[in-house]
């Protein structure tokens, strides 16, 4: 039996839709359309819907309080209603139960908190759904956790928030009361999600009973890991989250052992780093080396790829693989086939 302990929450991402921005553009946009329908564009009529253009949207900011135009000469986007919103169950401690129970048929008992709003109660139907169990999911007063991620329209993260207070009802005492199932469980896995005090806890309980897994599934995450005295058999952050865990700069091979390296001396006996769409670098005594895809993602957004290569690592070492980088190599397929419709192109 495998034990995951997490956060459920639920991911609101939006991504911006380039903007008709300023008149100037728009002028262009007319006088194209009036040529290729064969007629010349007329200047004053030209004049005339810029300065209108340009009136309607001081107008707006003016009403709002704000005064003029804000955007450096650009009309605002007031309303944009094709933007691409997507609201969906996340964090990395859920997937991986997830992927577990679904993909890999493992017996899976999820450790968690929720609050009592619909969003927790959807979600922990899902996770049933898949076939997790979630008996040990407490429901507390308060807000599921929700993160809202803003892109902009070549994909880059401009905006996040998170609300993750609920979280703090993920105490040493949930530990205490799942002990019969945590004593039971082959591996233990966790993401930074859980408080420090309760990681702490976990590891002083368990690393010499069950192998604990740790995703840091954030920089934040990363940064918990460092700061506390938790002990785990194996870690797989991403390269970011591996500066802050390793408090190390990350980029080159050299780098990639050095961390390896820190965390072996933190006594973390396996290692395994991954590389956005290029592949991971692994880490187990003195066996170490890069398994890279047979399809490399330069543009792709590879979000959810990284839980789904856990899991599989997971699942692989609790059938007994021999060695780390045979885990690896059944973590790198299951991300492949995961990305396997992504379509790898320049976002601009």
């Amino acid at each position: 039996m495998i034990a995951v302990i997490g956060a459920i929450t639920v991911s609101v991402d939006v991504r911006l839709r380039p903007p008709e921005r300023d008149a100037e553009l728009q002028k262009k946009q007319d006088n194209e359309a009036l040529r290729q329908a064969g007629v010349e564009p007329d200047g004053f009529s030209q004049y005339y819907e810029r300065t209108m253009r340009q009136q309607a949207s001081e107008n707006y900011w003016d009403e709002v309080g704000l005064g003029g135009n804000r955007f450096g000469g650009y009309d605002p986007v007031v309303a944009e209603k094709d933007t691409d919103i997507r609201v969906t169950n996340s964090g990395c401690a859920y997937h991986v139960a997830e992927r577990l129970a679904a993909e890999h048929g493992k017996e899976v008992k999820f450790i968690s908190v929720i609050g009592d709003d619909a969003f927790g109660t959807a979600a922990k139907y899902e996770l049933e759904k898949a076939g997790v169990d979630v008996s040990a999911v407490r429901t507390v007063s308060g807000s599921t956790p929700v993160s809202v991620e803003i892109h902009n329209i070549i994909g880059e993260l401009q905006f996040q928030r998170e609300n993750s207070s609920v979280m703090e009802w993920l105490t040493p005492d949930v530990i205490d009361e799942n002990a019969g199932a945590l004593e039971e469980a082959d591996i233990i896995f966790t993401d930074g999600t859980v408080p420090a005090e309760t990681l702490n806890y976990l590891s002083e309980k368990y690393s010499g009973k069950s192998r604990i897994f740790f995703d840091p599934g954030s920089i934040e995450g990363g940064v918990r890991f460092a700061d506390c005295g938790m002990k785990a058999y194996c870690v797989l952050p991403g390269r970011m989250e591996a500066e802050a865990m390793s408090g190390l700069q990350v980029l080159g091979m050299d780098q990639l052992m050095s961390a390896g390296e820190a965390f072996e001396g933190r006594g973390v006996e396996r290692v395994i780093i991954t590389l956005k769409g290029s592949g991971l670098y692994y880490k187990e005594g003195t066996q170490s080396g890069i398994i890279k895809p047979e399809r490399k993602l330069t543009f792709a957004e590879t979000k959810g790829a990284g839980d789904v290569l856990t899991a599989a690592v997971i699942a692989a070492s609790e059938e007994g693989e021999g060695s780390l980088e045979a885990a690896a190599v059944a973590g790198i397929e299951a991300a492949a086939e995961f990305l396997k419709d992504v379509i790898d192109e320049r976002p601009y």
